[in-house]
């Protein structure tokens, strides 16, 4: 292909990444879940911060007035985050911090399953309520996004690996090791010859009650 052509492809991707990237609220409203029962509130005119990888969340009072206000909590106190666009609030978001890995988004969960998305680059919300996993392209390759997984009653999330790359038996293999206790699912995961993205979505099934 010709150089010339390769590099308006390339600047054409470059700034598909910086649209969506800054159509995505960084600050949204909410409640900060803290692990000893408190619930902080977010006020109308209050914005918090979308945090990334295992940093401390800020809630801004006031956040467009000169008389702003900050206000810290920290990574290891928190237990939850629920968070909206201030144009969305019928669709509410999920952050978790995972020990050893970052924020999480809760991509769904179930009474017996949560699925968890970390991404390096760091989360935004659209004005429809809609979750930006932020990527930043270099060439033909993106940064890290992976997808992370916790049984109810363990506390810990674990890998299965990245949501960005293409290859699939070894992603099946990983997930259904994960539910090996639900043998039905994991024999359909691993007969399935589903994408990523397709192959976490059959984790709603997951009920190692049934067997």
């Amino acid at each position: 292909m010709n150089p010339r052509i390769i590099r308006i492809i390339l600047l054409s991707l470059l700034c598909m990444a910086t649209a969506f990237a800054a159509r995505a609220a960084s600050t949204v409203q909410g409640r900060i879940y803290l692990k000893d029962g408190r619930v902080v509130e977010c006020g109308e005119k209050d914005r918090i911060e979308l945090p990334k990888h295992a940093q401390h969340v800020k809630l801004l009072r006031r956040a467009f007035y000169k008389d702003k206000s900050k206000e810290v909590y920290r990574y290891e106190e928190i237990d939850s985050i629920v968070c909206w666009h201030a144009s969305a609030p019928a669709r509410p978001r999920k952050f978790i911090p995972a020990p050893d890995t970052g924020w999480l988004w809760v991509y769904f969960e179930t009474p017996h399953i949560c699925v968890g998305v970390y991404s390096h680059k760091g989360y935004g919300v659209d004005s429809n309520g809609g979750i930006e996993v932020l990527v930043k392209y270099r060439y033909f390759s993106r940064s890290r996004t992976a997808y992370y997984l916790r049984k109810t009653g363990e506390e810990k999330f674990q890998g299965v690996g990245s949501a960005s790359r293409r290859g699939k038996e070894r992603f099946r293999e990983s997930v259904a090791a994960y539910v090996a206790d639900d043998p039905e699912l994991a024999g359909q995961i691993l007969q399935s010859r589903a994408d990523r993205s397709k192959t976490i979505l059959m984790l709603e099934a997951y009920n190692p009650e049934k067997n």
